[in-house]
This record gives structure tokens, sequence and C-alpha cells, in this order.
């Protein structure tokens, strides 16, 4: 199986990742566009139930098989192959369970919860899509395992174009029908883009093993109930991480508004505010957050690996790596939406509302691009249930806080984004004292310091541009330019070793 080094693969993630999100956007524009606002209303309201379904149809399998694969390939305990097995034993059991409770609520569901009957049709087809998704998120753990991120990656960018391309089909079909048949139509696209998803993998690694062998060559270990014991250890807790953020996310709002409602505010007062807050400046400043993502997809399996083979000098420098490469990313980010909060607004959201909010979230904010390498580094250490318990407290925290600032009328809306930012800094730093407990983390000062002068200069020179009226784009383009140049000349973080990554060819397996 041909594996990638850890920068390469990041940097494929990156990059397929961010083709698939145009896709993806490409899609929502274009089902916004065919299936009117009443069909796109339709379809919004099932989407909640969707994003449900995939973290439970998923059961943190990506985590879980990732994990076990790398450590399997130093420990050698088992084959690989049962561990796959075991998986789908348990996928299969899931997915039955989901669908049975999705047959008996689905009516309940859109009559009396969602209040429109139209979403039932709609809520049904959604059981094609449950064990694909569940089958999906196995191969692309095994996958990962073997530090091969680009068949996942390239699936990923297969789905998306067949999606796309089944949704407007069966919209131009099922339209004439009805609008809800045409919401049904852009669900099934979603199982048919997962289908092809599914099948690319497994084309790729049919070449890889003939199938007889993979499937069917069998012996006493294959079905191994240790085993499944292994896989739900890691996969119930990154589940119910994800539900606890879930849960707090659909609290959030509610608490929100009778804080503000206590106070004087009106209803469209809050609701205005809370779009302000979370559909512009959050979006704007997790956009970095995308890249932490891309290198927690490999940091899992090679820093498992080095678990495996209890070596603390290879977990430590792949945390090290992982944790610099989010910061240079974050630091400059964080910079130039500091400096041009109103312009950045502009662009991408066409208006300025938010940026209030922006102006002193973002310096603030830096942090939390930390949070993923931290957190992953957590699932590849054996110390998931940590990670759990701390997304668990730090939930309740930006809970409890936002309805105790925001009701005081000298903070009002902006307990919200206090909130945040605590619960944020409770969660990294709780989950960093906890890594520190289990592995050494070396620092290279001079590197912190590099830092430090960088992120200054950075800023000086930003504030020296707007100070000679350059144009808002132009600054930001040279700014970026520059701040590379200077990375790259005075070697911070072995900035020319981490480049020189990309052009090694790692052994496969």
């Amino acid at each position: 199986m041909k594996k990638q080094t850890f920068i390469q693969g990041t940097l494929i993630v990156i990059i397929v990742g961010m083709i698939v999100k145009i896709l993806g956007l490409f899609n929502r524009m274009l089902i916004s566009r065919l299936l009117t606002d009443e069909g796109v209303g339709i379809y919004q309201m099932v989407m909640p139930t969707y994003l449900l379904l995939i973290t439970l149809a998923q059961l943190g399998f990506p985590v879980a098989i990732s994990k076990l694969i790398s450590e399997n390939n130093i420990n050698q305990k088992h084959q690989n192959r049962a561990i796959v097995l075991n998986a789908v034993k348990i996928s299969i059991i899931n997915s039955a369970i989901l669908i049975i409770i999705l047959l008996l609520t689905a009516k309940f569901l859109s009559i009396h919860l969602l209040n429109d009957k139209r979403t039932y049709l709609p809520l049904l087809a959604l059981i094609i899509f449950i064990p694909l998704v569940s089958f999906t998120s196995i191969l692309r753990g095994y996958l990962q395992g073997y530090s091969n991120m680009s068949i996942p990656s390239y699936s990923q960018l297969v789905e998306q174009i067949i999606r796309i391309i089944s949704c407007v089909v069966l919209i131009i079909l099922l339209l004439p029908i009805s609008v809800e048949m045409a919401v049904v139509g852009v669900v099934i696209s979603l199982s048919i883009g997962e289908l092809s998803s599914l099948v690319y993998m497994l084309y790729k690694i049919k070449n890889k093993r003939p199938w007889s062998t993979f499937l069917f060559h069998r012996n006493k270990e294959t079905i191994d109930d240790n085993l499944t014991k292994d896989i739900l250890s890691i996969s119930i807790p990154t589940t119910g991480s994800r539900l606890i953020g879930s849960i707090a996310h659909f609290f959030e709002p509610i608490i929100f508004s009778l804080a503000l409602v206590s106070i004087g505010y009106s209803n469209l007062e809050v609701t205005t505010t809370y779009g302000q807050i979370t559909g512009y400046t959050m979006n704007l400043l997790l956009v970095p957050s995308f890249f932490s993502f891309a290198l927690s997809q490999p940091l899992i399996p090679t820093i498992s690996e080095a678990y495996a083979q209890r070596n603390q000098v290879k977990i430590s420098h792949y945390f090290n790596l992982s944790v610099f490469l989010s910061f240079i990313i974050g630091l400059l980010f964080t910079v130039i939406v500091s400096l041009y909060p109103k312009e950045l607004m502009k662009l991408f959201f066409n208006t300025t509302e938010g940026t209030r909010f922006l102006t002193y979230m973002a310096p603030l904010f830096l942090i939390y691009y930390f949070q993923q390498p931290i957190t992953s580094t957590l699932h590849a250490i054996n110390k998931t249930k940590h990670a759990v318990m701390s997304t668990l407290i730090g939930s309740f925290i930006k809970l409890s806080l936002i309805y105790i600032l925001t009701s005081r009328t000298a903070i009002n809306v902006h307990g919200l984004t206090i909130a945040i930012i605590v619960s944020i800094y409770f969660v990294t730093l709780y989950d960093y004292y906890l890594l520190c407990k289990n592995i050494k983390v070396n620092y290279n000062l001079r590197t912190i310091i590099h830092c430090i002068l960088l992120g200054t200069f950075t800023i000086i020179l930003g504030l020296l541009f707007k100070k000679v009226n350059l144009p808002v784009y132009l600054s930001i383009l040279l700014l970026s330019l520059t701040y590379i140049g200077i990375l790259q000349a005075l070697n911070i973080g072995d900035f020319q070793k981490i480049k020189g990554q990309l052009f090694n060819r790692p052994h496969n397996k």
C-alpha cells in the first residue's frame, strides 16, 4: 500500500479538500436555483437529521480504524482485514438499528417536529444513505491507517462530482412531479455520491490485493470480540464528543435568545445579532481550521504508529510539527483579519455586519487553531475519553456563561462571544495539560522567539501599508509573500526541511 509522508498527506488533503469545498458550494448554488425557495426550505429542514445520521452512522470509524491499523502495522497482533471485518460487523448492526429508528420516527418527525409532512419522503430517502456512509468511513480509516491520504481524498472528489451530476438530473426529472419529489431526488443524490466514493475506494484497494484473500480467506481470528471492544472503545467516545458538540450547538441559540429577551431585546434583534456572530464572524474565523483538520488526518496514524513503537521522540516531533504548521497559518490569517476586518467581511459576505465582534475575537481566536492537533494526538495515544470529558465540561461552561453574561445589561450580546472564547481556551489548555501528562513535549525557544518577531513584523508592515493607503488586496498579497519569504529566509521551524518532505519518497507497505 503506497504511503505518503506526513507533509505530503497533509498537502493532498488540503488541495483536494479545497476543490471539494468549491464544488460543494457550486452544488448548493445549483440546488438553490433549481429547487425554488419552497424546495430549498424543505431540503434545509431535512439537513439537521442528515448531519445527525452521519455522526451516528460513522460511529467514529475513521479515527478508530486508522489508529488500530497504524498500530497493528507495528505490533502485528492481528491481521488488518480482521480489524476491517470486525468494524463491518459493528457497522451492519449499527446501520440496522438506525434504519429501524428512522422508519419508526420519520412520520412523527415530519408532522410534529418539523411541522411539514412534505419532509416525510425525503427523510425516508436517507435510509439508503446510512449503511453507505458507514462502510465508506471504515474504508477511509483503513486507508488512512496505511498513511495513504490520496485515495480517501480523491474518493471525496469523485463523490462530489457524481453527486452534482445526479442531483441536477434527478431534480430535472422529478420537479415536474412535485417539489417534494425533487427534494427526494436531491437526498438520493447524496447516496449516489457516497456509493461512487465507496466503489472508487474498493476498486483502488482491489488493485493492491485480491478480494479473495482479503474477504474470503478466513481463520478463527477474523471475527474477534476483543477487536470489537477495541474498535468501540475508540469509536463510541469519538462519536460522543461530536454529539456533545451538536447538542451544545442546539441549545446555544435558545439560551442566547432567553437571556437577551430577559433584558428587553426583541426577537428580531436576537435573531439578527445571532446571525451576525455565528453566520459571519465565526464562519470567517473558522477558515484556517480547514488546514488544522487537514493536518489531523495524517497525524492520527502517524502518532499512533509512533505510540505503538513507544517512540517518544517521534511523537513529540510530529505533534510539534502539526502545531507549528497550524500556528503559522493561523498567525498570518489572524494578522490579516485584525488589520482588515471590514474589508474581509465585505469580500466574503458582502456586508460589514459582525465586524464589531470580529475586531476583538480575531486575536483571541488564535489558540483555537491548536485545538485540532492536540485533540488528534490525544486520540492517537488512547486518551479519547479524556478529550470527550474536556468537550463536555467546555460545552457546559459555554452554555452557562452565555446566560450569565448575556443577561447582564452591561455585557448583553457580547456574552455569547466571551462564552465561546472562554470555552475554547478551557478545552484547548485542558487538553494540552492532559497531553503533557502523557507525552514529553519539547520546545524550541528559538522557533518561539522567531514566530513572535515574525508576527510583530507582519503587523507593523500591515499598519504601514494601511498608512500609505495601499489597496487592500495588494496589501494582503504583499503581506503573505513577505511572511512566507521570512519563514524561508530564517528557516523558522525548519521550514526548508518541511518543504523538502514534499518530495521525499516514503517506504511502501
